[in-house]
Protein backbone atom coordinates (compact mmCIF):
# COMPACT_ATOMS: atom_id res chain seq x y z
CA UNK A 1 0.00 0.00 0.00
CA UNK A 2 1.03 3.46 -0.69
CA UNK A 3 1.86 5.66 2.54
CA UNK A 4 2.05 9.43 2.77
CA UNK A 5 4.88 11.62 3.95
CA UNK A 6 3.28 12.23 6.87
CA UNK A 7 0.76 10.86 8.57
CA UNK A 8 -2.95 12.23 7.57
CA UNK A 9 -5.30 13.30 9.90
CA UNK A 10 -8.40 14.42 8.18
CA UNK A 11 -10.34 17.81 9.88
CA UNK A 12 -13.69 15.97 10.43
CA UNK A 13 -11.57 13.64 12.92
CA UNK A 14 -10.79 16.61 14.62
CA UNK A 15 -14.02 18.41 14.65
CA UNK A 16 -15.00 14.59 16.22
CA UNK A 17 -12.78 15.03 19.13
CA UNK A 18 -13.77 18.91 19.72
CA UNK A 19 -17.43 17.81 20.06
CA UNK A 20 -17.20 14.27 21.46
CA UNK A 21 -17.79 15.20 24.70
CA UNK A 22 -21.20 16.33 24.07
CA UNK A 23 -22.43 12.53 23.22
CA UNK A 24 -23.83 12.11 26.64
CA UNK A 25 -25.64 9.20 27.37
CA UNK A 26 -29.18 11.00 26.73
CA UNK A 27 -27.90 12.88 23.19
CA UNK A 28 -26.92 9.07 22.50
CA UNK A 29 -30.63 8.24 22.67
CA UNK A 30 -31.72 10.68 21.00
CA UNK A 31 -29.13 9.32 18.05
CA UNK A 32 -30.06 6.07 18.50
CA UNK A 33 -33.82 6.86 18.13
CA UNK A 34 -32.99 9.30 15.09
CA UNK A 35 -29.82 7.39 13.26
CA UNK A 36 -30.01 3.37 14.90
CA UNK A 37 -27.54 1.62 16.45
CA UNK A 38 -25.66 0.99 13.45
CA UNK A 39 -24.62 4.73 13.36
CA UNK A 40 -23.42 4.76 16.78
CA UNK A 41 -18.91 5.75 16.83
CA UNK A 42 -18.34 3.28 20.28
CA UNK A 43 -15.97 0.71 18.69
CA UNK A 44 -18.60 -1.80 17.04
CA UNK A 45 -19.08 -1.00 13.27
CA UNK A 46 -19.75 -2.75 10.25
CA UNK A 47 -16.07 -4.12 9.74
CA UNK A 48 -15.75 -5.44 13.07
CA UNK A 49 -18.89 -7.04 13.01
CA UNK A 50 -17.64 -8.87 9.87
CA UNK A 51 -14.33 -9.45 11.26
CA UNK A 52 -16.37 -11.53 13.56
CA UNK A 53 -18.06 -13.52 11.56
CA UNK A 54 -21.36 -12.37 12.12
CA UNK A 55 -24.22 -13.29 9.46
CA UNK A 56 -25.00 -9.46 8.66
CA UNK A 57 -28.65 -10.20 8.57
CA UNK A 58 -28.93 -11.17 12.13
CA UNK A 59 -26.20 -8.35 12.57
CA UNK A 60 -28.61 -5.87 11.04
CA UNK A 61 -31.82 -7.56 12.87
CA UNK A 62 -30.22 -6.95 16.12
CA UNK A 63 -28.68 -3.15 15.61
CA UNK A 64 -32.74 -2.21 14.67
CA UNK A 65 -33.57 -3.24 17.78
CA UNK A 66 -31.02 -0.67 19.90
CA UNK A 67 -33.00 2.36 20.30
CA UNK A 68 -31.53 3.31 23.10
CA UNK A 69 -28.36 2.56 25.37
CA UNK A 70 -30.36 0.09 27.73
CA UNK A 71 -31.30 -1.54 24.87
CA UNK A 72 -27.67 -3.08 23.39
CA UNK A 73 -27.17 -5.46 26.01
CA UNK A 74 -30.85 -6.99 25.28
CA UNK A 75 -30.44 -6.81 21.89
CA UNK A 76 -27.04 -9.00 21.41
CA UNK A 77 -28.37 -11.37 24.00
CA UNK A 78 -31.47 -11.48 21.90
CA UNK A 79 -29.14 -12.22 18.96
CA UNK A 80 -27.21 -15.23 21.24
CA UNK A 81 -30.42 -17.15 22.08
CA UNK A 82 -31.87 -16.97 18.28
CA UNK A 83 -27.92 -18.53 17.57
CA UNK A 84 -28.31 -20.97 20.18
CA UNK A 85 -31.40 -21.86 18.55
CA UNK A 86 -29.97 -22.72 15.20
CA UNK A 87 -26.83 -24.71 17.37
CA UNK A 88 -29.92 -26.93 18.50
CA UNK A 89 -31.30 -27.30 15.35
CA UNK A 90 -27.90 -28.43 13.72
CA UNK A 91 -27.26 -30.93 16.57
CA UNK A 92 -31.00 -32.33 16.14
CA UNK A 93 -30.21 -32.99 12.27
CA UNK A 94 -26.38 -34.22 12.49
CA UNK A 95 -24.99 -30.59 11.65
CA UNK A 96 -21.82 -30.55 13.92
CA UNK A 97 -19.69 -27.66 11.69
CA UNK A 98 -23.09 -25.75 11.82
CA UNK A 99 -23.89 -26.32 15.40
CA UNK A 100 -20.61 -25.28 16.29
CA UNK A 101 -20.25 -21.84 13.65
CA UNK A 102 -23.85 -21.00 15.80
CA UNK A 103 -22.50 -21.48 19.03
CA UNK A 104 -19.40 -19.43 18.50
CA UNK A 105 -21.76 -16.51 16.83
CA UNK A 106 -23.77 -16.90 20.07
CA UNK A 107 -20.46 -16.51 22.37
CA UNK A 108 -19.25 -13.33 20.14
CA UNK A 109 -22.77 -11.92 20.33
CA UNK A 110 -22.81 -12.00 23.99
CA UNK A 111 -19.15 -10.52 24.07
CA UNK A 112 -20.75 -7.57 22.09
CA UNK A 113 -23.78 -7.34 24.93
CA UNK A 114 -20.95 -7.29 27.72
CA UNK A 115 -19.96 -3.79 26.22
CA UNK A 116 -22.50 -1.20 27.11
CA UNK A 117 -23.23 -2.86 30.60
CA UNK A 118 -22.39 -0.39 33.48
CA UNK A 119 -24.00 -0.63 36.34
CA UNK A 120 -24.31 -4.78 36.84
CA UNK A 121 -21.76 -6.37 37.79
CA UNK A 122 -23.16 -9.49 37.66
CA UNK A 123 -24.72 -9.27 34.35
CA UNK A 124 -21.55 -8.58 32.94
CA UNK A 125 -20.00 -11.36 34.47
CA UNK A 126 -22.43 -13.89 33.44
CA UNK A 127 -21.87 -12.21 29.78
CA UNK A 128 -17.92 -13.33 29.95
CA UNK A 129 -18.47 -16.47 31.35
CA UNK A 130 -20.92 -17.28 28.34
CA UNK A 131 -18.73 -15.76 25.84
CA UNK A 132 -15.98 -17.99 27.01
CA UNK A 133 -17.82 -21.40 27.52
CA UNK A 134 -19.61 -21.24 24.13
CA UNK A 135 -16.62 -19.98 22.19
CA UNK A 136 -14.30 -22.97 24.18
CA UNK A 137 -17.40 -25.51 23.27
CA UNK A 138 -16.89 -24.54 19.08
CA UNK A 139 -13.35 -24.99 18.91
CA UNK A 140 -13.16 -28.59 18.75
CA UNK A 141 -14.65 -28.54 15.51
CA UNK A 142 -14.01 -25.04 13.97
CA UNK A 143 -10.33 -25.21 14.81
CA UNK A 144 -9.16 -28.38 16.22
CA UNK A 145 -5.67 -27.45 16.63
CA UNK A 146 -6.39 -24.55 18.62
CA UNK A 147 -5.17 -25.51 22.32
CA UNK A 148 -6.06 -23.38 25.51
CA UNK A 149 -3.60 -22.60 27.87
CA UNK A 150 -3.28 -21.30 30.96
CA UNK A 151 -0.21 -18.65 31.27
CA UNK A 152 0.65 -18.62 35.24
CA UNK A 153 0.68 -15.20 36.44
CA UNK A 154 1.80 -14.90 40.32
CA UNK A 155 -0.89 -16.82 41.97
CA UNK A 156 -3.20 -16.88 39.33
CA UNK A 157 -3.42 -18.12 35.77
CA UNK A 158 -4.39 -16.20 32.95
CA UNK A 159 -6.78 -17.80 29.43
CA UNK A 160 -5.34 -17.84 26.11
CA UNK A 161 -5.80 -19.67 23.05
CA UNK A 162 -2.52 -20.79 21.47
CA UNK A 163 -2.43 -21.80 17.10
CA UNK A 164 0.41 -23.45 15.62
CA UNK A 165 1.36 -22.81 12.20
CA UNK A 166 0.60 -25.86 9.88
CA UNK A 167 3.93 -25.61 7.76
CA UNK A 168 6.71 -25.19 9.69
CA UNK A 169 9.79 -26.91 9.79
CA UNK A 170 11.14 -26.34 13.27
CA UNK A 171 9.92 -24.29 16.68
CA UNK A 172 8.04 -21.24 15.81
CA UNK A 173 8.38 -17.68 16.17
CA UNK A 174 5.47 -16.86 19.14
CA UNK A 175 3.43 -13.67 18.90
CA UNK A 176 1.30 -13.02 21.86
CA UNK A 177 -1.66 -10.63 20.78
CA UNK A 178 -2.71 -8.59 24.02
CA UNK A 179 -6.08 -7.58 23.90
CA UNK A 180 -7.79 -4.33 24.84
CA UNK A 181 -10.68 -3.58 26.90
CA UNK A 182 -13.64 -4.11 24.54
CA UNK A 183 -11.83 -7.42 23.11
CA UNK A 184 -11.03 -10.93 24.26
CA UNK A 185 -8.96 -14.02 23.07
CA UNK A 186 -12.11 -14.98 21.67
CA UNK A 187 -12.13 -12.24 19.05
CA UNK A 188 -8.44 -11.61 18.60
CA UNK A 189 -7.81 -15.16 17.86
CA UNK A 190 -9.89 -14.64 15.01
CA UNK A 191 -7.24 -12.15 13.61
CA UNK A 192 -4.37 -14.80 13.49
CA UNK A 193 -4.47 -16.44 9.99
CA UNK A 194 -1.99 -13.69 8.05
CA UNK A 195 0.45 -14.66 11.11
CA UNK A 196 0.15 -18.44 10.83
CA UNK A 197 0.43 -18.09 7.20
CA UNK A 198 3.95 -16.72 7.46
CA UNK A 199 5.18 -19.23 9.91
CA UNK A 200 4.47 -17.14 13.23
CA UNK A 201 2.59 -19.20 16.14
CA UNK A 202 -0.44 -17.12 17.83
CA UNK A 203 -1.15 -16.88 21.79
CA UNK A 204 -4.49 -14.63 22.35
CA UNK A 205 -4.45 -14.19 25.38
CA UNK A 206 -6.62 -12.54 27.90
CA UNK A 207 -4.61 -10.40 30.29
CA UNK A 208 -5.25 -9.45 34.02
CA UNK A 209 -8.53 -7.92 34.01
CA UNK A 210 -9.51 -8.09 30.84
CA UNK A 211 -11.84 -10.76 29.12
CA UNK A 212 -12.23 -13.95 30.81
CA UNK A 213 -9.33 -13.27 33.30
CA UNK A 214 -11.41 -10.47 34.68
CA UNK A 215 -13.68 -12.94 36.44
CA UNK A 216 -11.03 -13.78 38.87
CA UNK A 217 -8.62 -10.68 38.42
CA UNK A 218 -9.07 -7.50 38.60
CA UNK A 219 -8.12 -4.71 36.19
CA UNK A 220 -4.24 -3.27 37.19
CA UNK A 221 -1.45 -1.39 35.38
CA UNK A 222 1.15 -3.70 37.38
CA UNK A 223 1.39 -6.72 34.89
CA UNK A 224 4.24 -6.33 32.55
CA UNK A 225 5.45 -9.90 34.55
CA UNK A 226 2.84 -11.62 32.35
CA UNK A 227 5.89 -11.74 30.25
CA UNK A 228 7.47 -14.38 32.48
CA UNK A 229 4.24 -16.37 31.78
CA UNK A 230 4.22 -15.92 28.26
CA UNK A 231 8.00 -17.00 27.81
CA UNK A 232 7.18 -19.72 30.62
CA UNK A 233 4.72 -21.87 27.54
CA UNK A 234 7.61 -20.75 25.09
CA UNK A 235 9.98 -22.80 26.40
CA UNK A 236 8.20 -26.06 27.68
CA UNK A 237 5.96 -26.39 24.11
CA UNK A 238 8.33 -28.13 21.88
CA UNK A 239 6.71 -26.41 18.82
CA UNK A 240 7.70 -22.83 19.82
CA UNK A 241 10.72 -20.98 19.94
CA UNK A 242 11.32 -19.40 23.56
CA UNK A 243 14.23 -16.93 21.77
CA UNK A 244 11.82 -15.23 19.29
CA UNK A 245 8.69 -14.13 21.16
CA UNK A 246 6.70 -10.82 20.19
CA UNK A 247 4.05 -9.28 21.99
CA UNK A 248 1.12 -7.62 20.00
CA UNK A 249 -0.76 -4.91 21.33
CA UNK A 250 -3.98 -3.81 20.56
CA UNK A 251 -5.74 -0.57 22.01
CA UNK A 252 -4.70 -0.22 24.92
CA UNK A 253 -2.59 -3.70 24.85
CA UNK A 254 -0.44 -1.82 23.03
CA UNK A 255 0.57 0.29 25.91
CA UNK A 256 1.34 -2.57 28.27
CA UNK A 257 2.90 -4.21 25.70
CA UNK A 258 5.67 -1.15 25.94
CA UNK A 259 5.61 -1.28 29.07
CA UNK A 260 6.34 -5.19 29.46
CA UNK A 261 8.89 -4.95 26.52
CA UNK A 262 10.47 -2.35 28.52
CA UNK A 263 11.18 -4.12 31.77
CA UNK A 264 11.64 -7.71 29.69
CA UNK A 265 14.73 -7.65 27.21
CA UNK A 266 13.62 -11.21 26.50
CA UNK A 267 11.15 -9.75 24.09
CA UNK A 268 11.95 -9.70 20.56
CA UNK A 269 9.61 -7.12 18.74
CA UNK A 270 6.31 -4.45 19.57
CA UNK A 271 3.37 -3.96 17.38
CA UNK A 272 1.20 -1.87 18.56
CA UNK A 273 -2.21 -1.16 16.78
CA UNK A 274 -4.32 2.19 17.64
CA UNK A 275 -2.25 2.62 21.16
CA UNK A 276 -3.03 5.27 23.31
CA UNK A 277 0.69 7.20 24.35
CA UNK A 278 -0.41 9.11 27.41
CA UNK A 279 -4.02 9.30 27.98
CA UNK A 280 -4.05 11.93 30.88
CA UNK A 281 -4.18 15.11 28.79
CA UNK A 282 -7.25 13.95 26.67
CA UNK A 283 -9.38 11.00 28.52
CA UNK A 284 -11.73 13.74 29.88
CA UNK A 285 -12.45 15.02 26.23
CA UNK A 286 -12.86 11.33 25.37
CA UNK A 287 -17.10 10.11 24.39
CA UNK A 288 -18.64 9.43 27.79
CA UNK A 289 -19.52 6.25 27.11
CA UNK A 290 -16.25 5.48 26.62
CA UNK A 291 -14.93 6.81 29.68
CA UNK A 292 -18.11 5.19 31.76
CA UNK A 293 -17.37 1.79 29.96
CA UNK A 294 -13.38 2.34 31.23
CA UNK A 295 -14.70 3.14 34.38
CA UNK A 296 -17.13 0.15 34.45
CA UNK A 297 -14.06 -1.91 33.61
CA UNK A 298 -11.66 -0.08 36.17
CA UNK A 299 -14.03 -0.33 39.08
CA UNK A 300 -14.75 3.79 38.78
CA UNK A 301 -13.67 6.89 38.29
CA UNK A 302 -11.16 7.41 40.65
CA UNK A 303 -8.96 3.75 39.77
CA UNK A 304 -9.73 4.79 36.44
CA UNK A 305 -7.92 8.03 36.35
CA UNK A 306 -4.79 6.06 38.25
CA UNK A 307 -5.08 3.26 35.80
CA UNK A 308 -4.79 6.33 32.82
CA UNK A 309 -2.06 7.44 34.84
CA UNK A 310 -0.13 4.32 35.23
CA UNK A 311 -0.74 3.44 31.52
CA UNK A 312 1.25 6.59 30.54
CA UNK A 313 4.33 5.99 28.02
CA UNK A 314 6.14 9.29 27.91
CA UNK A 315 9.57 7.84 29.06
CA UNK A 316 8.66 4.38 29.05
CA UNK A 317 8.53 3.43 25.30
CA UNK A 318 12.26 5.13 25.42
CA UNK A 319 13.72 2.39 27.14
CA UNK A 320 12.52 -0.34 25.11
CA UNK A 321 15.28 -1.97 23.05
CA UNK A 322 13.70 -4.31 20.30
CA UNK A 323 12.11 -3.08 16.98
CA UNK A 324 8.66 -1.68 17.50
CA UNK A 325 5.92 -1.49 14.73
CA UNK A 326 2.79 1.23 15.35
CA UNK A 327 -0.20 0.98 13.28
CA UNK A 328 -2.39 4.12 13.51
CA UNK A 329 -5.60 5.39 12.34
CA UNK A 330 -6.73 8.85 10.82
CA UNK A 331 -10.39 8.30 11.55
CA UNK A 332 -9.95 6.93 15.20
CA UNK A 333 -12.49 8.40 17.74
CA UNK A 334 -11.85 6.39 20.66
CA UNK A 335 -7.60 7.04 20.84
CA UNK A 336 -6.72 10.45 19.15
CA UNK A 337 -4.64 9.51 16.36
CA UNK A 338 -1.71 12.08 16.91
CA UNK A 339 -1.36 8.76 20.03
CA UNK A 340 0.44 6.54 17.59
CA UNK A 341 2.28 9.02 16.11
CA UNK A 342 3.42 10.24 19.53
CA UNK A 343 3.56 6.21 20.50
CA UNK A 344 6.52 6.14 17.19
CA UNK A 345 8.24 9.02 17.90
CA UNK A 346 9.13 8.15 21.42
CA UNK A 347 11.01 4.86 20.05
CA UNK A 348 12.99 6.83 17.98
CA UNK A 349 15.33 4.72 15.39
CA UNK A 350 14.04 1.47 16.66
CA UNK A 351 10.02 2.97 15.43
CA UNK A 352 8.15 1.98 12.51
CA UNK A 353 5.02 3.78 11.59
CA UNK A 354 2.05 1.83 9.32
CA UNK A 355 -0.55 4.66 8.58
CA UNK A 356 -4.19 4.37 6.93
CA UNK A 357 -5.43 8.02 6.80
CA UNK A 358 -9.14 6.46 6.57
CA UNK A 359 -9.03 4.01 9.38
CA UNK A 360 -10.59 3.98 12.29
CA UNK A 361 -9.81 2.27 15.97
CA UNK A 362 -8.48 -1.16 15.66
CA UNK A 363 -8.73 -1.28 11.77
CA UNK A 364 -11.50 -4.02 12.01
CA UNK A 365 -12.47 -2.96 8.44
CA UNK A 366 -8.89 -3.84 7.30
CA UNK A 367 -7.28 -6.96 9.67
CA UNK A 368 -6.08 -8.83 6.82
CA UNK A 369 -4.45 -6.64 5.05
CA UNK A 370 -2.68 -4.66 8.25
CA UNK A 371 -2.37 -8.79 9.98
CA UNK A 372 -0.55 -9.63 7.05
CA UNK A 373 1.77 -6.29 6.93
CA UNK A 374 2.17 -6.91 11.14
CA UNK A 375 3.49 -10.31 10.03
CA UNK A 376 5.44 -9.46 7.11
CA UNK A 377 7.70 -7.23 9.78
CA UNK A 378 7.55 -9.25 12.88
CA UNK A 379 8.80 -12.30 10.73
CA UNK A 380 12.58 -9.81 9.80
CA UNK A 381 12.49 -8.08 13.14
CA UNK A 382 12.50 -11.92 14.96
CA UNK A 383 15.05 -12.94 12.24
CA UNK A 384 17.38 -9.99 12.91
CA UNK A 385 16.73 -8.26 9.48
CA UNK A 386 16.29 -4.66 9.49
CA UNK A 387 12.41 -4.63 10.09
CA UNK A 388 11.42 -1.90 7.77
CA UNK A 389 9.58 -4.18 5.29
CA UNK A 390 6.88 -2.63 3.06
CA UNK A 391 7.06 0.29 5.76
CA UNK A 392 7.30 4.02 4.65
CA UNK A 393 10.18 5.27 6.96
CA UNK A 394 9.14 8.78 6.29
CA UNK A 395 5.88 8.25 8.37
CA UNK A 396 7.55 8.68 11.32
CA UNK A 397 7.32 12.33 11.67
CA UNK A 398 6.16 14.84 14.00
CA UNK A 399 2.59 16.36 14.23
CA UNK A 400 2.34 20.04 14.55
Amino acid sequence: MALPAVPVIPRSTRLAWRLAPLADRRRVDAFLRIFGAAALPIGVNAGRLSAMGLPADISTRTLRKVRRISDWDHGWTWAAQWFLGEARTCERTGQAHGAALAQRHAALSYHLAGMLVFDDPRKLRALRAATSSLYARSLPILRPAVQRVDIPWRTSRLPGYLALPEQNVGPAPLVAILNGTSTSKEETLLWSDAFLAHGLAVLALDWPGSGESALTVRPTHDCDDVSDGVLAVAREHPGLDAGRVALLGFSLGGALAAITAANDRRIGAVVAVTPPYDPRPWLHQAQPLLRRHLATLAGGERRLERLAAAFALPGVVERVRCPILVIGAGRDLIVPPEEAIRYCIAAGDRGSLLWYPDGTHGLYETIPDWTDEAARWLVSALLGISPSTQVDETTRAPVS
